[in-house]
């Protein structure tokens, strides 16, 4: 993960599949809500977010899809070699009845020219052949997974539908993918008594048998559901991972080398405003099996991510701390170096507030309320997206991170902020929900970036400068043919 996502079945290179990525989604901090902006422009100001050069003799550069091919498999529901977008609208948070109510999932596919709004196809619980997760499919599409979770070579989806209003048990939707995308037909629903199980998803192989896995939360304990090819005959029943007093936030990717994703889980045995704890839960041959390594502090950690930053073939953990901790109020995240034994005890900081990343820190700012990670400019190496939308002038904001050699640069970090995006500038919490996958097959990950206040996905072009801020492709319900109002459009993406 990081990441899902989440993780991701085909083996690769030794040093491909350590550095591949995968993320999750943490819960997400509170925002303030606010009226909805105006409608996004239909261009955005050219300025544009280079990437820094790297020189193309490198051991990593010679291998440039290394951080990237497997996240693309995960994403990939045609089997085309293109990865494709999960967009999640959970539908409104109310007691009124709304043909939104039960929450969608639009997936665009991409091709040559990237995503295309027209190729697409729309998840609802109860519509053609979906299964309902549970009596009212309330808040489907809040959270959801990649993986080839069957074998057949098409990427899966997994979608999660808790809510803390349903009496009965909760349900995992996946959907499984073909030559024709993904089908309601083919579904199934991993079921649980917990009304919260899918509240965060992520997947990667915890076992190596080249079938993805999914991991589970609910509020209080981690899940895994092992993938298999009689999946769609017999779905499989959950195994518990984790007890604690809160899950905060998932993670997936190789963080020890050995060619199988290990689980990184972010929790509180206390309450969770008091102390944190993170914990990469080793994968093996026989699944996830014990704690790689020493834990780590997570205190106000929500976000996390795994990704090979440096090149060395271990995933290194990316953790997102917005607002909780005292080291900078802005927000800041952490890493941690990945190797054969677990991560390092020793993390890096990196905030506003550091040498070459733009922009001052301020307090409530929400650095590190997202994470994405993929390699943007193709040189081997995976970077970090890290979404700061909190209060930041009100707007938010999305800093770029590129990794090297040296580790995650603070030097040569970029901006993005609303405008950049295509939004107009009075939108609030640009960089909510982050992805990075490559679209369009070039072999750089592409940004996909929503706010809070405008049902709308933005998707900027990678190139070999950075990414693209001119005529960025804006995905929004009325292009698509879904509801649009109270949808939530753009809640979660994969």
């Amino acid at each position: 993960m990081l990441m899902i996502v989440r993780g991701f079945a085909a083996a690769l290179l030794v040093a491909s599949l350590a550095a591949c990525t995968a993320e999750a989604p943490g819960r997400q901090t509170p925002v303030a809500s606010a009226p909805a902006a105006s409608a996004p422009a239909a261009s955005a100001p050219v300025t544009s977010a280079p990437a820094p050069s790297r020189t193309s003799t490198t051991p990593a550069a010679r291998g440039a899809c290394r951080a990237g091919c497997d996240a693309t498999k995960a994403r990939d529901y045609n089997g085309d070699g293109y990865a494709d977008l999960a967009i999640g609208a959970p539908g409104q948070q109310s007691d009124e009845e709304d043909s939104t109510r039960s929450g969608y999932v639009v997936v665009s596919y991409g091709g040559a020219r990237g995503l295309g709004p027209r190729r697409r196809t729309v998840l609802q619980p109860g519509r053609d052949g979906l299964p309902r997760g549970f009596t009212e499919g309330e808040n489907f599409g809040a959270s959801s997974a990649g993986g080839d979770f069957d074998g057949d070579g098409y990427a899966d989806l997994a979608v999660g539908a808790s809510s803390e209003r349903s009496d009965g048990p909760a349900a995992v939707t996946i959907v499984f993918g073909g030559r024709d995308g993904l089908s309601a037909r083919s579904a199934v629903l991993i079921r649980h008594e917990d009304p919260m199980f899918g509240e965060l998803l992520t997947a990667g192989d915890f076992n190596g048998d080249g079938h993805q896995d999914l991991a589970v939360a609910t509020v209080e304990a981690a899940w895994v559901v092992y993938g298999s090819d009689g999946m769609r005959r017999q779905p499989p029943r959950p195994r518990l991972v984790r007890r604690s007093s809160a899950i905060n936030a998932l993670a997936a990717g190789d963080v020890t080398g050995d060619r199988i994703d290990d689980l990184v889980v972010a929790f509180s045995d206390d309450d969770p405003a008091d102390e944190g704890t993170g914990a990469v839960h080793r994968g093996s041959r026989g699944g996830l099996k014990g704690v790689a390594g020493p834990t780590f502090d997570a205190w106000g950690v929500g976000a996390l991510a795994v990704g090979d930053v440096d090149g060395d073939g271990f995933g290194d953990v990316i953790a997102g701390n917005a607002y909780a901790d005292a080291d900078d109020p802005g927000g800041q995240i952490f890493l941690h170096r990945g190797s054969a034994s677990g991560p390092a005890a020793e993390r890096v900081l990196i905030s506003q507030n550091s040498p070459g990343v733009p922009e001052d820190s301020e307090d409530g700012d929400g650095f590190g309320t997202e994470l994405a990670v993929g390699d943007v400019n193709a040189d081997g190496y995976a970077d970090v997206a890290v979404g700061a939308s909190g209060k930041f002038e009100m707007n938010g904001a999305v800093f770029l991170l590129y990794g090297g050699r040296g580790g995650l640069a603070e030097a040569g970090a970029r901006v993005l902020r609303p405008g950049d995006a295509g939004f107009a500038g009075d939108v609030q919490a640009f960089g909510a929900s982050l992805r990075l996958s490559d679209f369009d097959k070039d072999g750089r990950a592409d940004l996909a970036v929503t706010t809070r206040t405008e049902p709308v996905v933005a998707v900027l072009a990678a190139s070999p400068e950075g990414v693209r801020t001119t005529r960025p492709l804006l995905i929004s319900p009325e292009r698509v043919g879904t509801p649009g109002k109270d949808s939530g459009f753009g809640r979660s993406l994969t």
